[in-house]
């Protein structure tokens, strides 16, 4: 009777437990996302107070006037002249472009783009010969084979074996005696 007792009561306790860790897992979870989601905004928040102050600042020369003078300081840079820093870089790149090894760079690299396209074209050429050699033979294939009917053919006349002449001459004939070699 004590065991049926014991038994619910085992039941309702592991029930709470898995339902507490559950609770206690979403709790842990909800709390990385707020904390994520603080210091992303903080983060975003401290960009846009630098994009903010950085615009200020440049305002501040193009109309000193509207601002107090502690943001229209000027920095210690000297001006620059863009005109002559355009003209140097454009001098650059023509004396670059117009210097004899960089020609000869860009020929050289030319030559090689056209001689792998030609033997690009070229394997193409030896590709296409040997598809239509295998087309060829395909259809020789596909043939059924025809049966030869045997004809007698003329040939050419047949030639005596100078062997057979030559022992003939030195004296033996068919009934004579037979050599040693033989």
């Amino acid at each position: 009777m004590r065991l049926k007792h014991v038994l619910p009561l085992r039941k309702e306790v592991s029930m709470h437990f898995i339902l507490g860790t559950i609770i206690l897992a979403l709790f842990i979870l909800a709390i990385r996302v707020i904390w994520h989601t603080l210091k992303s905004a903080r983060l975003w928040f401290s960009q846009h107070w630098a994009l903010w102050q950085t615009a200020r600042l440049r305002q501040a020369s193009v109309m000193p006037a509207l601002l107090p003078p502690r943001f229209t300081a000027q920095n210690s840079l000297p001006a620059t002249d863009w005109e002559t820093l355009s003209q140097t870089v454009r001098q650059g790149i023509l004396d670059r472009n117009n210097r004899p090894t960089y020609r000869l760079e860009t020929l050289d690299i030319e030559l090689q783009v056209k001689q792998k396209t030609q033997a690009i074209m070229l394997a193409d050429i030896e590709i296409a010969k040997l598809q239509l050699s295998l087309a060829q033979a395909q259809e020789l294939l596909a043939q059924p084979a025809k049966k030869r009917r045997k004809t007698q053919v003329e040939g050419p006349a047949k030639r005596p074996n100078p062997a057979s002449a030559l022992r003939n001459a030195l004296g033996g004939g068919k009934e004579g005696s037979r050599s040693a070699v033989h």
